[in-house]
């Protein structure tokens, strides 16, 4: 139930972000590009993510919030900031972002997933479930989502619906039904 920055950095790639040695040179320009246009959000989205390429996260998040504040239906910028919280594990801040997220595009599964993921952080079973519900309605023989969910029903001492998401996935996912089947009976 982890996203990647992994993930983060293929978005700066494929938007156009730099190598170490340009990104710096583009943080200067965008700083001077949202001093003289302080309302630009895709300037700062920008800048934000030439912060991430650079590892500097805490500057990052900051331009970030700035984009999403500016736009907030921008859902790139939304999915980058809540990724990026989450890779920081500040969950409660990781919130928003996805909730959002899932108003603005309700046919991602990734973001109903990555939705339950925090709450999964947040020891907020119950509000994970439904999250992981929707997730694998967007997308069939979702796993992942299958498994979070069995996770969630086992953390709220439900085994009985843990079983059944374990019989969801036992023929999919060798490791993860494993997993899953491992936690049950330790419960029981």
């Amino acid at each position: 139930m982890k996203m990647s920055i992994v993930f983060v950095i293929g978005v700066c790639v494929f938007l156009g972000c730099t190598p170490s040695q340009t990104a710096k040179e583009d943080i200067q320009n965008l700083r001077a590009l949202v001093n003289l246009q302080p309302n630009n959000a895709k300037a700062y989205f920008k800048l934000g993510l030439a912060y991430l390429s650079e590892k500097q996260y805490e500057e990052a998040l900051a331009a970030l919030q700035k984009a999403v504040d500016l736009n907030p239906n921008d859902t790139a910028a939304q999915a980058i900031l809540g990724i990026t919280n989450f890779e920081m594990k500040r969950y409660k801040e990781a919130l928003p972002p996805f909730q959002k997220l899932t108003e603005l595009a309700p046919n991602n599964h990734e973001a109903f997933f990555n939705l339950g993921n925090v709450y999964m952080n947040l020891k907020q079973f119950e509000q994970a479930i439904p999250a992981y519900k929707k997730a694998t309605e967007l997308r069939k023989d979702y796993v992942e989502a299958e498994y979070s969910m069995g996770v969630a029903y086992y953390e709220l001492g439900k085994p009985d619906s843990a079983r059944i998401q374990y019989e969801k996935i036992k023929d999919k996912n060798n490791f993860m039904a494993g997993s899953l089947l491992r936690k049950i009976e330790k419960r029981n």
